[in-house]
């Protein structure tokens, strides 16, 4: 699900995107680069003790095969999980499906080549080159039906991490205070009241308030875009590139920066209450103390939100 309207999708470069800090951004590189490590290290374990089971080589032999069949998934599956990462995630679905159709083609068709080339290079190398034979069918057919499943097992993994990120994201606690601010809306572009009042929208034309916040947004689901009323919204959590907005029944996880948001919102209703999130203050149930000078926000739908210090300074400036 992706956000499809009524603000620009240009990343806006501040302090506030960096919010996990440089600290866990580099222990999250760590992990990454550990995980990757061990995969590769499993799959060519994999490889050669198969090797070594179904065709009985020596040592040297198993090496080489499970060689080969490792460097054509390492090579293509680093593209695979950069294209879902950055190009996929967010997108409609059945643009997803179509896409991914093409990309298991085509990893299918080149992990295939180049494995009978490697293959031919360890096994057949000499002074004059070597030799490339192809599998037989029945062998083509089950290195193909590998290959499909090698694919399948990237995309899965590349999904999973990319949605774990964002939930830890979204749920850790930073150890340092944020700088919650109220937020500032700027004046609307006059390509977001275009949009805005765009006469096929699927409900009542959103128009821009006269501050300048947007009153609704529009959220992608499937090959669909539904209109957003902001006026429902209890919460938002940012994560990364991504944010995470919770309404009473539902959740969108959008392609979108909490910066991005902050700068479209209604300051009388909407506080940054932490450096990952926002709340709708028209939407707080009740708020008890937390310690610190903190605060633990009851919104309406039953979710609870730690404030920072300065953003429970935020909340205080409003009571009565």
């Amino acid at each position: 699900m992706t956000l499809a309207a009524n603000c620009s999708m240009r990343a806006i470069p501040s302090s506030d995107d960096g919010f996990l800090g440089t600290e866990t951004r580099v222990r999250r590189g760590m992990r990454q680069r550990t995980f990757d490590v061990l995969a590769v290290v499993g799959v060519f374990v994999a490889y050669t003790i198969t090797i070594r089971l179904a065709m009985g080589l020596d040592l040297v032999g198993c090496l080489l095969g499970g060689a080969a069949n490792t460097i054509p998934v390492v090579i293509f599956g680093v593209a695979v999980r950069r294209i879902v990462a950055q190009r996929l995630v967010g997108r409609p679905a059945g643009t997803q499906l179509v896409v991914h159709l093409a990309l298991c083609a085509a990893f299918t068709a080149l992990s295939y080549v180049l494995l009978i080339v490697l293959l031919g290079l360890f096994n057949g190398a000499g002074p004059e080159g070597f030799v490339v034979r192809p599998f037989s069918l029945a062998g083509a057919a089950w290195q193909s039906l590998e290959n499909v499943t090698t694919y399948a097992l990237i995309a899965a993994v590349s999904y999973l991490q990319i949605q774990s990120r964002a939930q830890v994201a979204l749920h850790r606690e930073p150890p340092g205070d944020a700088a919650p601010m109220a937020i500032a809306a700027p004046p609307a572009s006059a390509a977001e009241k275009e949009i805005a009042t765009a006469p096929d929208a699927p409900a009542a034309e959103p128009e821009a308030r006269a501050d300048g916040s947007l009153s609704r947004y529009f959220v992608r689901i499937g090959d669909e875009l539904r209109p957003l009323d902001m006026d429902t919204v209890v919460s938002i959590g940012g994560a990364d590139d991504y944010a995470e907005v919770r309404t009473q029944n539902e959740k969108h996880l959008v392609r979108v920066t909490l910066t991005e948001f902050a700068r479209s919102l209604d300051p009388a209703k909407y506080v940054r209450v932490h450096r990952s999130w926002i709340v709708n203050t028209h939407r707080i149930a009740r708020a008890e103390p937390a310690g610190g000078g903190r605060l633990l926000l009851h919104m309406e739908n039953g979710q609870t939100i730690s404030t920072s210090r300065d953003g429970a300074k935020l909340l205080r400036y409003r009571v009565i």
